[in-house]
């Protein structure tokens, strides 16, 4: 059992509880869009997949040895007009990491200003998280 004194201050604690599970977030999106890079026939050119009668657009923005920076977002047709297509581009940045396995989500904010709270990636990740397995695994409609 832990006792935390009066003195000592209990916010450490749960910062290393709050890095723990954003790394643990990071792990579960990387497994799940690893089953997404694997639909992929090239992961270096824009491309439309579908899961689940979700139409995805995955665009690259810089591919190294070992990170995917990328956005990937709905795409879907209009019910009014027959030959529109619309995207929905969320400002949400995607940095796959290889070699440690993670996948990092950012919106645009988070991207722009390197200090953001550890409770604000959280959330995001979290996010990503529900929408990746909704998407992978459940036959849900966007439209």
């Amino acid at each position: 059992m832990n006792i935390v004194s009066n003195n000592q201050k209990p916010s450490n604690h749960f910062r290393l509880m709050s890095f723990d599970h954003l790394m643990r977030l990071y792990e579960k999106n990387y497994n799940l869009f690893s089953v997404i890079l694997n639909l992929l026939s090239d992961s270096r050119m824009l491309s439309t997949i579908t899961l689940n009668n979700n139409v995805m657009k995955y665009e690259p923005i810089s591919i190294t040895r070992y990170t995917h920076i990328f956005y990937f977002y709905h795409k879907y047709k209009s019910i009014n007009f027959k030959n529109h297509i619309y995207m929905i581009k969320p400002h949400i940045i995607f940095t796959l990491y290889k070699d440690a396995k993670l996948l990092e989500t950012k919106s645009l904010d988070q991207h722009r200003n390197f200090s953001s709270r550890i409770d604000d990636k959280i959330k995001t990740n979290l996010k990503t998280y529900f929408w990746l397995k909704d998407i992978l695994y459940k036959s849900i409609k966007y439209q």
